[in-house]
């Protein structure tokens, strides 16, 4: 059974998602572009696709875990 009271609370990060379809001259359907906007930052990031997306997210996630972790002394 977990202890709660020695459980970490979640962390929250709020990105606003983008999305819109872009049409080729004749009007048909081309591509689904994405844009990622940091409230923290107010900076953004275009994706070309949903694939570009969701590898910034995976990357992001992991990079954000790893600067969370407790960082070890170094000993001499």
């Amino acid at each position: 059974m977990p202890i709660f009271s020695q459980a970490r609370s979640p962390r929250y990060h709020h990105f606003v998602l983008l999305l819109w379809e872009e049409r080729d001259a004749d009007g048909q359907h081309e591509s689904w572009r994405f844009s990622l906007q940091d409230s923290q930052k107010e900076a953004r990031i275009g994706f070309k696709n949903l694939e570009e997306l969701t590898a910034f997210l995976e990357q992001w996630m992991k990079d954000s875990s790893e600067n969370d972790l407790p960082k070890k002394e170094m000993t001499k």
